[in-house]
């Protein structure tokens, strides 16, 4: 992923990094944002049940938001503004993994303060501000969660932007040394909140300037993916085709054929190999303690069967399902096709155990 050829970059000054406290000030956008997310949050603390509901609505898109605006900053385009598409919690997935650092860092704190380890709590404390930057960095140019977590990928990250890089730290470890000093000498809480947003938004809106100054937004090398045997793919689809299974098995064990088979319908939609994939079924059917099921499907099947011209494959069927109840009938609708099929077979017996 390393591009054949480097733009020059300038080293970051002083003037740079003033720059960049004020900037999320100057944009409308990265306000609006700010004051948005800092008041649901807000309405979360002081809302009880409904808070908490609120709380996981806002969660997964305030760092949506977060990561947006590092990509856009990193990409040198314009700041994002909050849109509803990010209260979507199915809408790229891979944004929701801060979640995951946060619940880690709160439960390694929460562990670290019942055990009255301060010095620890704060070192481990000041290591997250240093790794966390990079992190996220990691996330937005690759979008995959698992680089993000990845020690080397996270170097790399590091290595690339240089001492420009401990900027974004440095920066904000000053800036919280300065709101528990603020709150210390009796700031409302209110501003302090206030303050903790802007911080929240400085971290990602320098993370990504970072990047776009040093142009390492394609510098960060990930390990190809070893591709999987067609082995491996075989046994991923079963395990899939068999949670369809289960799952429809337990509609129909309840008394509800028809929503069983229509979990089944749903996931035949979508497969590749849809022959091999109808066949599958049923024989996996006719493995259940109760055969039923599997006669009913096979009706359908039979349809299909006779649908792609597989003649002696649905003479087959016929022959399976008669043979596990006698009084077993093919759909009105493909009575007529199965009647000339077996005539034109010579299958007089089964002609006359369906009474054609």
């Amino acid at each position: 992923m390393t591009p054949s050829r480097k733009k020059r970059v300038k080293p970051i000054k002083a003037s740079d990094v003033g720059r960049e406290l004020i900037y999320p000030l100057t944009k409308r956008a990265i306000v609006y944002a700010m004051i948005f997310y800092w008041f649901l949050f807000g309405l979360a603390y002081i809302a009880k049940l409904f808070g908490i509901a609120l709380l996981f609505l806002t969660l997964p898109a305030y760092f949506r938001y977060l990561l947006y605006l590092l990509e856009a900053r990193a990409n040198g385009k314009q700041a994002p503004v909050p849109a509803i598409e990010m209260f979507n919690p199915a809408d790229n997935l891979w944004t929701l993994t801060p979640l995951f650092h946060v619940a880690v860092g709160t439960w390694v704190g929460i562990q670290l303060a019942s055990a009255n380890l301060l010095v620890v709590g704060t070192i481990a404390g000041i290591a997250i501000l240093v790794i966390m930057p990079a992190s996220m960095a990691v996330l937005a140019v690759t979008h995959a969660p698992l680089q993000s977590l990845n020690p080397l990928t996270i170097a790399n990250m590091i290595r690339a932007c240089g001492v420009a890089y401990f900027i974004v730290p440095a920066t904000l470890l000053a800036i919280s040394v300065s709101f528990v000093a603020l709150y210390l000498a009796g700031m409302p809480l209110f501003f302090v909140n206030l303050g903790l947003s802007y911080e929240m938004i400085l971290l990602f809106s320098m993370t990504g300037a970072v990047l776009h100054a040093k142009n390492v937004a394609m510098q960060v090398e990930i390990e190809d993916p070893v591709e999987r045997s067609a082995e491996e793919l075989k046994q991923d689809l079963l395990q899939e085709r068999q949670k369809v299974a289960n799952h429809a098995y337990g509609f129909i064990s309840r008394g509800n054929r028809e929503g069983g088979f229509a979990h089944i319908r749903e996931w035949l939609e979508k497969e590749t190999e849809l022959e091999e994939a109808w066949r599958w079924f049923f024989e996996e059917m006719l493995k259940w303690e109760n055969k039923n099921p599997a006669l009913f499907f096979a009706q359908e099947y039979l349809g299909q069967l006779l649908e792609w011209g597989h003649e002696k494959e649905a003479i087959k069927l016929v022959t399976r399902c008669l043979h596990a109840n006698e009084r077993w009938r093919p759909f009105e609708e493909s009575r007529r096709d199965i009647k000339g099929l077996l005539i034109r077979y010579g299958r007089d017996d089964l002609q006359k155990q369906l009474l054609l």
